[in-house]
């Protein structure tokens, strides 16, 4: 991908791309892709921006934090994923309704790695509705994977990462979904 230029939705925001090089940009439907092309496969990384369309329901902060929390959960019901830590945090820089979140698990489900070997995941997003229209926003996130036993030795573009969800920045909404 060449072209570094803000992405533009109609809903009132806009985002950029990961700085660095080597990122695939893909669109499908209401979200936006970049994935990292890397010289390893012990270690990924994507990003994703989705638009987020919320009934009035949960336009106030603690029912706002609660709905957020309800979407990120991730289901243990498998025992694939172990050893979960999430937190939350309000970030009202952008939009009153807007919060930080962090993940940390292990993905122990992949039945092509040897029985004592996992997959590390570290997700780091952000949440936030548009300040003027609050039922309509965006949650985009970045995520890194990479094999336990090479932790040590994998690489990191979490800078990278992070340039992409600070790219965030809202304006007023072109049109109105209706």
């Amino acid at each position: 991908m060449n072209n570094n230029k803000k992405r533009e939705s109609s809903l009132g925001f806009s985002i950029k791309p990961p700085s660095g090089s080597g990122w695939l940009e893909k669109l499908n439907n209401d979200s936006l892709y970049y994935l990292k092309q890397t010289r390893t496969q012990e270690y990924s990384m994507y990003t994703k921006a989705t638009e987020v369309h919320l009934a009035d329901a949960y336009l106030e902060a603690g029912k706002f934090m609660q709905f957020v929390k309800k979407s990120k959960d991730l289901s243990i019901d498998s025992g694939d994923y172990r050893n979960i830590s999430t937190t939350y945090s309000s970030d009202t820089e952008l939009s009153p309704l807007c919060v930080r979140y962090y993940q940390r698990y292990e993905d122990h489900g992949n039945k092509t790695l040897k029985p004592d070997e996992f997959i590390k995941i570290r997700k780091n997003g952000l949440m936030c509705m548009h300040p003027e229209t609050l039922s309509d926003g965006v949650d985009m996130f970045y995520v890194e994977s990479y094999l336990q036993s090479k932790a040590s030795g994998h690489p990191s573009y979490r800078e990278e990462g992070e340039s992409f969800l600070s790219s965030l920045k809202f304006h007023p909404a072109v049109s109105k979904r209706g």
